[in-house]
């Protein structure tokens, strides 16, 4: 007790030592003898926040209610009427002003600190300068275009930084009022190739892209795009004649969208819509299926923007990128070539083909062949001649594979069940014996005379996924109906089977090369891994929470294109040096 003491007789003498002409208290008496004197409000951007607090104005001078800049620095304010000071507290950062009427001497801290301008007292409250009182709070007070900008934590802090826009390297200025970041619209001008005019009169600020204008005031939350009006989470300002605004806001407002976390602009918007099955033209270059319009895109992951457009699905790029594949719904098999822009048909033949495989030198394709998916044949892509490698009358043939140095064809197919009549005239199935129908992986030496289809697998168990890494091993996930069982992923080496992963929920697997990558689901977290068989290690590349459907590593570099599911279809990403990145949306 002391102690308070003693600093409240201190803080009184140290004020009371300043002579001032202001000594009446009661406010009325005050305004009749200043007739210059009138009170008003005063609109403060503070932190990006609009606020209106008191104000006085005399004789030119302009002084803000002491308790009311309090509060916008979440300090305590009071009023000593024994010892007839003012006291301004902050917790964080820890400030005590002691301010009273007429004099120009506070007490900070327990130290002495002159003020440019005496506070005053109207009515029952005390009016001070703001800008020294923001500062000895620990803030910074400016006015620009008839509005006072407030940083409630430190002064204004600049920085720059470096965003991606459309894939090119822009820099973006702006300031930190308290912990809110607000941009230049100057710079994000640039970036779109838009005018920015500042009304010197009204403040308004005009954005201008093309026949899109772009309206907003300072002392307004209200962002007009066009005639359409949006609400800004921040009020925009004005520093040195240049417009501050929230970037999310003034990017969806010129026609883009934006990726904060990466700090990635898309001047005309992300692709949206559902987009599948990325595979790597090269190195920069997806090719992508577009099921909601039956249709494909070549993307650049860099710009994330569709170079072109194509008005056909399900397509099969060759191993030099510059080729794609299809087969219309007649059957009629065509090539797309990238390079000179043009589709060609090859050959008349109408039979059902499915799976195609580019052979190693772009001159033919592989396919499943029949209407019951029983052969394998080749399509020489010159004239359109298909032959029937295997020709066995087994049906329902799928996924096949060609290996790396394209001699042996891999596949797998399921054998029928038998099926039980009650009657002579097999009219009324008695039931279908299913034993021995398992599917199982089938190898073809492409060598030989014969080309025998030859099983590699006998298991009862489902065979997905397989694929021929680059030393003709062959690896494949093995899963079954049980679902307390979970796959596991499997490498036959010199016709003897190992198991690299097991009892994980193995999502989806690729090879590229000689590494084998998966992607693993664990209480809700999808984890690609990638084994390298030359050191037998497993490598973690990522993790999210988004479900992934599918993926297609590159054989360029360490980058992977995925497939994710969300509320509105699948979309595809890109994981990147343990980062995600959204190339679709």
């Amino acid at each position: 007790m002391k102690k308070i003491i003693a600093g409240t007789v201190m803080a009184t003498a140290l004020l009371a030592a300043s002579p001032s002409p202001w000594t009446a208290l009661d406010g009325h008496a005050y305004a009749a003898a200043e007739k210059n004197t009138a009170t008003s409000h005063y609109i403060v951007n503070v932190n990006g926040k609009l606020m209106t607090i008191r104000s006085l104005h005399r004789s030119g001078t302009v002084l803000l209610a002491g308790s009311d800049i309090a509060k916008l620095f979440s300090a305590d304010y009071r009023y000593d009427q024994k010892h007839q000071y003012y006291e301004i507290r902050r917790t964080s950062p820890n400030v005590r002003i002691v301010l009273q009427t007429g004099k120009k001497a506070a007490l900070v801290n327990g130290k002495s600190v002159s003020l440019s301008v005496a506070p005053q007292r109207f009515g029952h409250e005390l009016y001070v300068d703001a800008k020294q009182i923001a500062a000895l709070l620990g803030g910074q007070w400016k006015t620009e275009a008839g509005v006072a900008i407030v940083s409630t934590s430190g002064s204004f802090r600049p920085f720059r930084e470096t965003w991606q826009v459309n894939g090119s390297t822009a820099t973006l200025h702006g300031l930190v009022l308290g912990q809110t970041s607000f941009y230049s619209v100057n710079d994000v001008a640039v970036a779109f190739g838009a005018t920015v005019h500042v009304d010197k009169k009204t403040s308004m600020v005009k954005v201008k892209k093309g026949n899109r204008t772009i309206l907003f005031h300072p002392f307004s939350y209200v962002l007009n795009a066009g005639g359409i009006k949006t609400s800004l989470p921040t009020a925009p300002f004005i520093q040195n004649g240049v417009p501050y605004i929230n970037l999310s806001a003034i990017v969806y407002a010129l026609g883009g969208e934006i990726e904060e976390q990466e700090r990635f602009i898309a001047t005309s918007g992300f692709i949206k819509g559902t987009s599948i099955h990325p595979q790597w033209i090269d190195q920069n270059t997806l090719l992508i299926s577009r099921p909601d319009e039956a249709s494909s895109l070549l993307l650049d992951i860099r710009s994330r923007t569709a170079i072109r457009s194509i008005n056909e699905m399900d397509l099969t790029l060759s191993p030099d990128g510059k080729k794609a594949a299809y087969v219309d719904e007649n059957g009629h098999l065509f090539v797309i070539d990238f390079v000179s822009n043009t589709v060609q048909q090859i050959g008349e033949d109408d039979e059902v083909k499915t799976d195609l495989v580019w052979s190693r030198d772009g001159r033919s394709l592989y396919c499943i062949y029949g209407s019951n998916n029983e052969a394998v044949a080749v399509v020489a892509l010159d004239n359109g001649t298909v032959t029937k490698l295997i020709d066995d009358k087994v049906k329902y043939k799928t996924d096949l594979r060609l290996s790396p140095d394209g001699t042996k064809l891999l596949y797998t197919v399921a054998n029928e069940g038998k099926t039980n009549y009650t009657d002579d005239q097999k009219t009324d199935v008695d039931s279908i014996d299913t034993n021995g129908t398992d599917p199982q992986l089938i190898l073809v030496d492409l060598s030989s005379p014969t080309k025998q289809p030859t099983p590699l697998t006998s298991s009862p168990d489902n065979k997905v996924d397989s694929a021929f890494l680059s030393n003709h091993d062959i690896v494949y996930v093995s899963a079954t109906d049980d679902e307390t069982s979970p796959p596991s992923l499997k490498v036959i080496q010199n016709r003897v089977e190992q198991t690299l992963l097991d009892k994980q929920n193995i999502i989806d697997m690729a090879v590229v090369k000689s590494r084998i990558y998966v992607v693993v689901e664990a209480n809700g977290l999808y984890t690609i891994r990638r084994f390298d068989p030359s050191t037998k290690s497993w490598t973690t590349m990522g993790s999210t929470k988004h479900e992934i459907t599918s993926i297609a590593p590159s054989p360029y570099d360490d980058q992977i294109a995925v497939t994710m599911a969300t509320d509105g279809g699948e979309n595809v990403s890109l994981l990147r040096h343990g980062s995600w990145m959204n190339l679709t949306k």
